[in-house]
């Protein structure tokens, strides 16, 4: 009978527990995607400095910059949920490419091809 108690006890307890370990992880997977978009979103304002140079093609990239970091900061909270619903892995690399990819399907990039 005590042997009964203690595992009831024990399934309880990692029941218990269980749950609110994968709400952290939840929680931590937002937290990183909010944070990669923040940084993309830095590095986007640093190149749009581009915008004055002499060069055709470096004035181009630095509107695209511009044109992207308009696009996170805009489409940020969308796309953390749309990250999390993917269950996206929590890697520079594949933030990166899921970011760029969706910001290269808007109308953000339409500029570039007239």
């Amino acid at each position: 009978m005590k042997s009964l108690a203690l595992i009831v006890a024990l399934l309880v307890m990692v029941l218990w527990v269980v749950p609110a370990v994968g709400g952290e992880e939840v929680h931590s997977f937002k937290a990183y995607y909010e944070a990669a978009i923040d940084e993309e979103i830095t590095q986007c304002r640093h190149l749009s400095s581009l915008t004055s140079s002499r060069s055709p093609n470096l004035r181009r990239k630095g509107h695209q910059e511009a044109s992207m970091a308009k696009y996170l900061e805009t489409n940020r909270d969308e796309l953390v949920v749309d990250m999390m619903k993917l269950n996206l892995e929590p890697k520079e690399y594949k933030v990166e490419r899921y970011l760029n990819d969706r910001f290269s399907h808007t109308s953000y990039t339409d500029w570039e091809a007239k």
